[in-house]
């Protein structure tokens, strides 16, 4: 396989990383992790589901039902991973950073290659590398169930713990774990240079694989006594993985996830262009309503004008309502008056009933009130003029009063 990603390892990128837990040897149920991460691997335009202890699962094209903790392993021999120790006030700055940083130690021009990362501890971050053109072509025939998953390296999906290195045996080639976030899938005749390469101490050599005999010719002899074998692939090696890789999600930047527009437009087709329908309906109903209502309109404001005319033939027409309204109004209220002739006959009335009153001047202009002068022989005379109105249902005010000679010259305001 070519590793035209990997250059010559550097003594900062295999330090030792921080333990999780310790293996035994042995796959005992206490250590196996109950929160079990599934993996996806995508090979040769096929996704294969693997859940830990059982067979892998080949995944049809139609609809994918995929466990819970699943994550898609790209393969390790495409994208490299690595360890790079970055400054806090650094950290903010890093995604520009990084080609610059890791400049030297690819072959490639950085300007084609896709960078990915996430903290570690202690100041180190976990570091991915991968083609543009690959990630293009992933993200291009992935189906979108799998494009939805946490993208890692399948290499970071086997168990490790600290001073351990953990080696799958998969026919011609081997999936190397040797660091916290760090792995790489190798040609089998190319382990032994690997292994001499790491030049780090560790205890445990842990190997998954169907030949013991094979794998173990393929191991340098000094790391045989470190090495404990376990029958069994991926799906077995699971069993004692972590539920979450520790190494970056490659969905990041320009490849980060996008809304699944397409699949919401697949289940929200109908009722958009259901309610599109709707919407233009409605809209052409409206405008029919106005037309039909602005035509009425026009109707009734020529036959308002032409009501106006019937009454005032003559005369400048600015506004045909509010005219007729003021019109109306003082019609109206001329209405309510009474006639004058029976409000006299009542006053006269009235007088007459009071001893000794002059009725001395009526003044009407054609109002709603008249105005009365007459002489009575006192006040209390006057007040019984006031009375005897009342009692006609003729509202009667006392304006001016004046005692004069031997009697009482008032003045009296009646409304009608």
């Amino acid at each position: 396989m070519p590793l035209s990603l990997f250059f010559g390892q550097r003594a900062s990128y295999d330090a030792a990383t921080v333990s999780s837990y310790f293996f035994t040897g042995v796959a005992n149920p206490p250590l196996m992790n109950r929160e079990n991460l599934n993996v996806v691997r995508w090979q040769q335009g096929q996704g294969f589901l693997l859940r830990p202890g059982h067979a892998p699962q080949s995944l049809g094209t139609g609809e994918m039902r995929l466990p819970e903790n699943t994550c898609l392993a790209l393969p390790s021999d495409r994208v490299r991973n690595l360890t790079v120790p970055v400054a806090p006030e650094e950290v903010k700055h890093l995604r520009r950073a990084l080609p610059f940083m890791l400049e030297e130690s690819l072959l490639e021009d950085v300007s084609e290659l896709h960078f990915a990362h996430a903290p570690l501890r202690d100041g180190l971050q976990a570091v991915g590398v991968v083609k543009r053109a690959t990630i293009n072509h992933w993200m291009e025939e992935m189906p979108e169930p799998l494009r939805e998953l946490p993208w890692v390296t399948e290499a970071l999906c086997l168990p490790w713990a600290a001073d351990q290195w953990t080696l799958l045996f998969e026919s011609e080639s081997v999936l190397v774990r040797w660091g916290e976030a760090e792995g790489a899938r190798i040609e089998t005749a190319l382990l032994p240079a690997l292994l001499d390469s790491l030049n780090s101490e560790q205890d445990v050599m842990v190997a998954y694989g169907e030949d013991e005999a094979a794998a173990k010719a393929c191991i340098p002899t000094q790391f045989h006594d470190q090495m404990q074998w376990r029958q069994g692939g991926l799906s077995e090696a699971l069993l004692l993985a972590e539920p979450v890789p520790a190494g970056p999600d490659l969905r990041q930047g320009e490849f980060a996830p996008q809304l699944p527009l397409r699949r919401w437009w697949g289940v929200w087709q109908q009722v958009v262009i259901a309610l599109g329908v709707a919407l233009i309906l409605k809209t052409g109903l409206s405008i029919a309503d106005y037309q039909t209502l602005k035509a009425e309109d026009l109707q009734l404001r020529q036959a308002i004008q032409d009501s106006y005319r019937r009454i005032n033939p003559t005369g400048a027409v600015v506004d045909v309502e509010k005219q007729l309204n003021r019109q109306l109004a003082e019609l109206g209220a001329g209405a309510q008056h009474r006639a004058f002739t029976p409000v006299l006959v009542a006053l006269l009335s009235a007088a007459g009933e009071v001893p000794n009153i002059t009725l001395t001047s009526v003044n009407y202009s054609g109002g709603r009130e008249i105005r009365v002068n007459l002489s009575a022989p006192n006040f209390q005379s006057v007040e019984q003029v006031r009375e005897q109105l009342g009692q006609r249902s003729l509202a009667a005010s006392l304006e001016s009063s004046n005692a004069r000679g031997d009697g009482v010259v008032a003045r009296l305001r009646v409304e009608i």
